[in-house]
């Protein structure tokens, strides 16, 4: 598959909307000693980076499933923005 960063992010953006609602920074790129892509989510101080695989990436631009990404996207919020503090909704 031909993919670039850009691409990914995009397709990210749209299947999470949590990312922009709390106003959360995603930066995307190839890692390519892991042979995987890195998707970095950040909240001020606070950062979460987690490593997709190939197929995990395959079947997000598909729109089957970003199953992992969802995981860990979702354990940042909860950890750092659902308390209200550090992402305060609608900014």
């Amino acid at each position: 598959m031909s993919l670039n960063s850009a691409d990914l992010k995009s397709k990210i953006l749209k299947l999470f909307p949590e990312i922009e609602k709390y106003g959360l920074q995603l930066e995307v790129e190839r890692d390519s000693a892991k042979d995987a892509w890195l998707a970095r989510f950040k909240k001020n101080e606070h950062e979460l980076a987690t490593h997709l695989e190939e197929k995990d990436v395959e079947e997000c631009m598909a729109g089957i499933k970003c199953f992992n990404l969802g995981i860990q996207l979702g354990q940042f919020i909860r950890t750092y923005c659902e308390d209200g503090k550090n992402c305060k909704l609608g900014l």
